[in-house]
């Protein structure tokens, strides 16, 4: 099971808060080389400090909003796309349900992530899944494109070559960039509160296990 690094170390290592973000954000360059060393400084500076990991995942929502554009575009860029099948961490991997997909969804998925980054120059199509399948991720997609469905056996439609891009000085572009940031954070904020639970059973059977020797005595 993924853990996390304790709340005071977090506070005062390097390795130990990109340990953290790199749990919860995925880890990527951008996040170890600018992210970590912004939220050192700015932990140094706090009082009070931090007082809890979301806390400390706030502050770092908030240092991400303050980011040029596109340096928010590659942080959303460590995250996998939705529907791939390798290369993905324990978390993305259990979030997105790997073994109970049909590989016509994973071929209208792929062909949904090209479209997009056709459309939206030098971003990654990333979403809070929140439980849902791949499958019921594909009409979200579809109408942030304004498509309709695809009948089957045409998952490849409509072409690449019909997608106007748009680039970052476009609204809908920064829009869409907007969205993802938040939906990033929200992932986070999931992630916390599942390993968190995790992280209190153990210290409850921990606990329970202690007692139940101090009784055998």
């Amino acid at each position: 099971m993924t853990s996390l690094p304790p709340l005071q170390s977090a506070l005062q290592s390097k390795e130990a808060l990109d340990q953290l973000l790199s749990t919860l954000f995925e880890h990527s360059p951008i996040l170890s080389d600018t992210l970590v060393p912004q939220l050192l400084e700015r932990i140094a500076a706090a009082d009070p400090k931090p007082q809890s990991h979301l806390e400390i995942v706030d502050l770092a929502a908030d240092q991400l909003r303050s980011w040029p554009l596109l340096s928010q575009a590659a942080f959303i860029d460590s995250h996998p796309r939705i529907g791939e099948v390798s290369g993905l961490s324990a978390l993305s991997a259990q979030e997105q349900a790997t073994k109970a997909t049909p590989t016509s969804v994973l071929a209208r998925l792929a062909h949904l992530n090209a479209l997009y980054e056709q459309r939206y120059t030098g971003l990654k199509y990333v979403v809070f899944v929140n439980g849902r399948s791949r499958a019921e991720i594909i009409p979200l997609i579809e109408e942030t494109l304004g498509i309709g469905p695809a009948e089957e056996g045409h998952e490849a439609e409509p072409a690449l070559e019909t997608v106007i891009p748009l680039e970052v000085e476009d609204i809908e572009w920064q829009r869409e960039l907007k969205r993802a940031i938040e939906d990033v954070v929200y992932i986070a904020k999931a992630r916390l509160k599942a390993l968190g639970e995790h992280l209190e059973l153990v210290k409850y059977l921990e606990a329970l296990a202690i007692n139940i020797k101090i009784f055998e005595i």
